[in-house]
């Protein structure tokens, strides 16, 4: 009797079958025949409130959109909007070369795109894409007009004093920026932060610099800002430099986006380190960094003020350049510094006369440095030291008995992934306003490009979707950029060889925004 149902239900034409019985399950996997369904008029898709897992061909209706959506290929999403458009005609008129106006009134410069990276600040200044404002009464800014995430200037510089480059400019009291300063001992480069008109000291190169010119680039990528300096010693090719002849860095999650541009005064170059847009170029970031050669836990010192910042309290072992070695222009700053002397002046009145004190002093324990996290609230931060002293080596262990001295935390550096995501574990317990994640932690203390490429998608990861602290600022970027630069992220991870279960990891974390959008 079975047999015969069944010879029945095959001979008959349509099939009855109840409500529901061919269901899409069936049809997928092939139980039911195209050839046996009656042609479709029309189909009714159920109203989504979120997508559904992504297929090839994939379409659905989102009802709190009022979108039909389909993916092409599994990974990506097409909405199909409502509208008045002929795209067939539009696209015949632009062909042929015809006007095709939009009906609120054309095109205005501001939706138009423009190149955004090794692009010229002249360039930018000839298309209306840069702004300027008073910094201080030391200066002014030139800008660009328009929000990025990450992004480089790069320049060349006549140092003489002060130069300043600048990133994720929020106002002239709120920015990072890296800077030039001859006066200083034994820590002439410099990366600080101004938030609220609060001066904060990031980063510091152990070097003394002449007054010449030199290449400059501040960069920040994800939660990481760098400045790098190059020595000029034949032609540099702003759009494809060479490698640097010191980075420092600092992890930072103060700004996430802003303005980028650089400090200029009247008369584009003079005593005090001015420069012309025509030597500055917007840039993509820059990627590689040194690698730890110390941890240090350290106590913090200054008031905030643009004289006294905000820093690391490191030891000191300042001497007067007559009694060491030192190269010429040094010899000749301390020249300057006795005739000044001995006409009377005091290093206060040379300060507000000239703007600076002709160097006389070396520090002998000065290292190369740069800040994770740092905070004038904590009683102590953590450093991550990159270079020892160019005069008298050792100053690195001389700086780690200073902090032992004090009952502070000293660490040797990492060897490789796994010892620098422990040591930031360990260390996370202590520095609980840390926001910045292992792979910030693991960058500074290793240096591999590949670590970069880790930190930035977990920054975009944690600012447009997990705990979003400044999406707002994210929001005033192109979303075509934030586009571009997760596109670029997906990219490298693609090809990336080492740490596979953390490439994964990240590429599915940008995948994820790829996906859902910002």
């Amino acid at each position: 009797m079975p047999d015969l149902v069944l010879d029945y239900h095959r001979l008959r034409t349509p099939i009855d079958h109840p409500d529901a019985s061919v269901v899409t399950a069936k049809i997928a996997d092939g139980a039911i025949a195209t050839a046996k369904l009656a042609a479709l008029d029309y189909a009714t898709f159920s109203g989504l409130t979120a997508d559904p897992a992504l297929a090839a061909g994939r379409v659905w209706f989102r009802s709190d959109l009022g979108l039909l959506s389909y993916s092409p290929d599994g990974t990506t999403v097409r909405r199909i909007p409502y509208g008045t458009i002929n795209v067939d005609a539009h696209a015949s008129r632009h062909a042929a070369g015809g006007a095709d106006p939009i009906p609120s009134g054309g095109i205005s410069r501001s939706m138009l795109e423009y190149p955004t990276a090794g692009v010229s600040f002249a360039y930018l200044a000839a298309i209306d894409k840069v702004v300027w404002t008073q910094r201080t009464n030391s200066g002014n800014i030139c800008a660009t007009r328009d929000s990025f995430a990450d992004k480089s200037v790069i320049a060349c510089v006549q140092t003489n004093n002060y130069s300043n480059l600048m990133a994720r400019i929020q106002n002239a009291t709120n920015m990072y920026y890296s800077e030039y300063n001859l006066a200083a001992s034994t820590a002439d480069h410099k990366i600080y932060k101004i938030s609220a008109g609060t001066f904060t000291a990031l980063a510091s190169e152990a070097v003394d610099l002449d007054g010449k010119g030199r290449g400059q680039r501040v960069s920040c990528s994800g939660s990481t800002v760098k400045s790098l300096r190059y020595e000029i010693s034949t032609y540099i090719d702003p759009l494809s430099p060479p490698t640097a002849t010191a980075t420092i860095s600092a992890t930072d999650t103060a700004f996430a986006s802003g303005l980028y541009g650089f400090r200029f005064l009247p008369g584009d170059t003079n005593q005090q380190g001015g420069m012309s847009s025509a030597f500055a170029y917007l840039a993509a970031p820059a990627s590689a960094l040194p690698p730890a050669l110390l941890l240090l836990e350290t106590e913090t010192r200054g008031s905030g003020a643009p004289d006294d910042p905000y820093a690391p309290d490191l030891g000191q072992s300042l001497v007067e350049t007559d009694r060491v070695e030192v190269p010429e222009f040094l010899r000749l700053e301390r020249r300057k510094w006795e005739i000044l002397r001995a006409k009377g002046f005091t290093d206060e009145e040379m300060r507000v006369v000239f703007g600076f004190v002709p160097q006389h002093q070396v520090d002998l324990d000065a290292v190369t440095w740069g800040v994770f996290e740092f905070s004038e609230k904590s009683p102590t931060n953590i450093i991550v030291v990159t270079g020892d002293n160019p005069y008298r080596q050792g100053a690195i262990q001389r700086q780690a008995e200073y902090a032992k001295k004090k009952g502070l935390g000293v660490f040797d550096p990492p060897r490789n992934y796994g010892e620098a995501v422990a040591l930031y574990n360990k260390l996370k317990s202590d520095f609980p306003h840390w926001l910045a994640g292992k792979d910030n932690f693991t960058y500074m203390c290793l240096g591999w490009e590949e670590l970069d490429v880790f930190q930035c998608a977990d920054f975009y990861y944690g600012e447009l979707l997990e705990h979003r602290t400044h999406y707002d600022q994210l929001k005033r970027v192109n979303p075509k950029e934030i586009e571009n630069r997760l596109l670029e992220l997906k990219s490298r991870l693609e090809q990336m060889t080492v740490l596979p279960e953390e490439r994964d990891k990240h590429l599915r974390k940008v995948e994820e925004l790829l996906k859902k959008g910002w």
